[in-house]
């Protein structure tokens, strides 16, 4: 029995080791872009304040529409298509989504919501520094291939997670022990085992919600290939009445759903449109997003055309919607964004520690040979 258990330990190091090996660079690069996006506000704070930061005014913000408008006059050739409402932090600038007349190109500016002052030119989207890194994080710039890699990155995570959990399982009785005398093999060592029981749990947590993520839509792509007409429109004119009751659309949404708060507003952008609030309950908990409940109006004349009430949802519907809250660490507060920060680096830790010591028992192993 007990050289069974050696044999299985040693063919799960073999697995551990190979997997580790074929997936180190992809979660390098997946776990670095990954704390930058934990701290991509607190950067965009540091570097971008002229376009990122505004100055709160005692009277308040602007009505939306008169946001709105002020958008629609410095950009007469363009459409508002999509406006990010800062509920969280009133020192920050709201971002809007426009789209120039005659293209299907999606472009981003800021804006001041207390005065109304363009902060930022409209750039392309895809263009932007938060988006690139989105973009890199999980696809790897490379659209529907890199989105299967990154998912098969993210089931690998979790099998290193729980085989390296299953290896080391006897950790408690060195964890914090660093031996500095062993040579670099030793200390590499420790380095990695002590940085993958610390990460297991986060590592499990970011792996399996990434997994799950790109692996479905890929599933669901090819199951459901969808094509929509209205995704190549081209439009010159604006797609709702000028007298539409913008604020008024966002102070009633109580009527659909109690308690509802808007955190996006996806803007009619193809002709027979509509309006889609994206939102969730005033007093929702920890781990629910920004965006799990919706109301659609018409564009036409604001008629209630469909609600989603989060609440009300299957719990499957609400398992799912915590996945966005638990994966990139934006509840409770700084300590938790230092938290993920650090579980972020985990795993190039974890990558470039398993290289080192792959690379010793590879120069080591020859010299005893020789020897």
């Amino acid at each position: 029995m007990r050289m069974s258990r050696h044999r299985l330990r040693r063919a799960l190091w073999k697995l551990h080791s190979i997997a580790g090996l074929i997936s180190a660079v992809g979660l390098l690069v997946i776990g670095f872009t990954g704390t930058v996006l934990v701290l991509h506000e607190d950067l965009d704070r540091l570097f971008f304040p002229e376009v990122t930061r505004v100055t709160p005014l005692p009277e308040g913000k602007l009505p939306w529409s008169e946001r709105v408008r002020a958008v629609e006059q410095a950009f007469p050739e363009h459409a508002v298509t999509g406006w990010a409402l800062q509920r969280e932090d009133d020192r920050a600038a709201e971002g809007v989504y426009v789209m120039p007349w005659g293209t299907r190109e999606w472009r981003y500016l800021t804006m001041d919501p207390y005065t109304g002052d363009i902060l930022s030119e409209p750039v392309h989207a895809d263009a932007t520094f938060k988006h690139w890194i989105l973009d890199l994080h999980s696809v790897l710039l490379m659209d529907h291939v890199g989105m299967a890699l990154s998912g098969l990155l993210g089931v690998l995570l979790c099998f290193l997670g729980l085989s390296g959990l299953w290896i080391y399982r006897r950790f408690w009785k060195m964890i914090f022990t660093l031996r500095w005398k062993g040579g670099a093999r030793l200390l590499w060592g420790n380095v990695h085992r002590l940085t993958g029981v610390l990460s297991v749990g986060t590592n499990l947590l970011l792996g399996a919600t990434g997994a799950y993520w790109n692996l479905t839509h890929l599933v669901e792509e090819w199951l459901h290939p969808h094509h929509d007409p209205a995704d190549e429109a081209i439009f010159h004119e604006k797609l709702y009445p000028d007298d539409f009751p913008l604020d008024e659309m966002l102070a009633n949404t109580d009527q659909h759903i109690a308690g509802f708060e808007a955190h996006y507003v996806s803007m009619p952008w193809a002709k027979d449109g509509q309006f889609t609030l994206w939102g969730r309950h005033r007093e929702a908990g920890w781990f629910r997003s920004l965006y799990g409940s919706q109301i659609s109006l018409s564009a036409n004349d604001a008629t209630v055309l469909h609600v989603n009430d989060l609440r009300k949802a299957s719990w499957w519907a609400q398992v799912k919607d915590s996945f966005e809250p638990l994966h990139f660490g934006d509840f409770g507060g700084p300590l938790v964004k230092l938290i993920y920060a650090l579980a972020g680096l985990a795993p190039g830790v974890l990558a470039v520690s398993g290289i080192a010591i792959w690379w010793k028992r590879r120069t080591v192993t020859p010299q005893m040979k020789a020897g």
